[in-house]
């Protein structure tokens, strides 16, 4: 099962906190036994940050959206790091919600101050992310969400 991780990353500040929450989850699914299992996917992997650069911005835009859009569509869930109010990770949980992916929110402090629509999209919300509680209930979301998923694939109609 993959995982599509929504996050702004354009500040040292975002970055940190994208290696820090990645090695947490990571460790976690390892303990798990769910490394084999689930994937994370960071779209920073598959396309150029240009938000320092208008001019590439505007050229590269199409494409950096359809990368994404295309990612996303492989994903079955989306966690989406709602801090800093990022319009590409509003975008991604709301195109994730429509196409019925389940949206999990996630805040080094506190989800409540997102968007209401964002929380109107969420099937949960985790405060306080790097907190080792809170990236174990999350780990326990992606256990469900996995679990359910698995036992979708197993009927010939949803091959």
């Amino acid at each position: 099962m993959k995982i599509y991780f929504a996050h702004p990353c354009f500040t040292e500040e975002q970055s940190e906190f994208k290696k820090q929450f990645l090695e947490k989850i990571s460790a976690a699914l390892t303990q798990n036994g769910l490394s084999n299992d689930i994937y994370i996917i960071d779209p920073f992997e598959n396309t150029l940050n240009v938000e320092g650069d208008i001019e590439t911005k505007l050229i590269m835009a199409e494409s950096i959206k359809i990368e994404c859009i295309g990612l996303l569509e492989e994903c079955d869930i989306l966690i989406a790091l709602v801090d800093d109010n990022d319009t590409g990770t509003a975008f991604e949980a709301g195109y994730a919600h429509a196409v019925n992916k389940p949206v999990i929110l996630i805040s080094k402090y506190n989800c409540s101050k997102a968007n209401a629509m964002l929380i109107g999209a969420a099937k949960a919300m985790i405060d306080n992310v790097l907190e080792d509680e809170q990236i174990e209930r999350l780990v326990g979301l992606a256990k469900f969400f996995y679990e359910t998923w698995r036992a979708s694939q197993k009927y010939p109609e949803n091959n």
